[in-house]
């Protein structure tokens, strides 16, 4: 088990050419976001579009569009087929999906998109047909949770980022059972399992085949809705730009904690919000620019 470094991590950060263009920064295809559940589409848009992604397309709700294309105008903006209640239908949506999912260079889901019948299908389909790494996040993991087994591939590029509890349901045991040994929990997971894992919590821990590490930063004024939006995208972002999954979650969530640090100092744990995360990271960039 290692523990990771700023070091560790500005290495992982490939630096841009001077002749860089857009598309070397990859595509990322976000489905997030149901009717009532703007603001995790918001956050998880936003930090990735922070955290250099060339071209990020989000497809949501139809409402949502109209509520967030003017607020984060440099993402492109799909509005998906839903149902009366504001959420994802499945065969409806594919043949629109299909073209951005085979182009895209990562894919983010279930940020906000809610667990119907639907939903859980269009996850399968998406973690079946996706070219690219794929990050499931929130209620994509969710909907997964009950048929992770036959989801299984020899070699998969997704990345999960389950919370304590959705870990519970991933691995079907208690949430007293993940907290006991955390470390154990995530490397068991991953033996059953060809993933990477990001089990988020006080100590973050990321694994991989036989890799682990243990995040040291972050604070409890990041305990609250819509911190997990923003490290989704955040991780999201990366796998885009070609990092890979080990180490695009492993800079994720280092950073992740880093500006919530940063947050912290500048706003208080209490008063501190995550989109407060997001504006923070341009000062890591910043830092990890100045020192290569």
């Amino acid at each position: 088990m290692e523990i990771l470094t700023w070091k560790q991590i500005c290495s992982a950060l490939p630096k841009r050419k001077r002749d860089a263009q857009k598309s070397d920064f990859g595509r990322l295809l976000c489905l997030t976001g149901s009717r009532n559940m703007p603001g995790a589409c918001m956050l998880s848009t936003e930090a990735a579009l922070r955290c250099g992604a060339g071209l990020v397309t989000v497809a949501t709700a139809p409402e949502n569009v109209t509520r967030l294309a003017a607020t984060v105008p440099e993402a492109m903006w799909l509005p998906l087929q839903t149902n009366a209640q504001g959420f994802f239908l499945c065969e409806e949506n594919q043949d629109l999906l299909l073209p951005h999912l085979t182009k895209a260079h990562a894919v983010l889901i279930g940020c906000g998109m809610g667990v119907t019948g639907s939903t859980r299908e269009l996850t399968k389909w998406v973690l079946k047909t996706a070219p690219c790494p794929v990050i499931v996040d929130a209620d994509g993991l969710n909907c997964i949770a009950d048929c992770i087994e036959s989801l299984k591939r020899e070699e998969t590029n997704w990345i999960l980022t389950p919370h304590p509890g959705e870990m519970a349901r991933l691995a079907s045991c208690s949430v007293a059972q993940v907290q006991t040994d955390r470390t154990k929990a995530a490397q068991a997971f991953v033996q059953k399992n060809p993933t990477t894992l990001v089990l988020k919590g006080v100590g973050t821990v990321v694994a991989q085949g036989k890799q682990l590490a243990v995040n040291p930063t972050g604070n409890p004024g990041m305990s609250r809705g819509g911190s997990g939006d923003v490290l989704a995208g955040i991780i999201a972002a990366f796998a885009a730009q070609g990092i890979p999954a080990w180490k695009a979650a492993c800079a994720g969530v280092y950073l992740h904690g880093s500006a919530g640090d940063l947050a912290a100092r500048r706003f208080s744990e209490q008063g501190m919000l995550p989109r407060d995360i997001i504006c923070c990271l341009p000062e890591l960039f910043r830092r990890i620019e100045r020192e290569r």
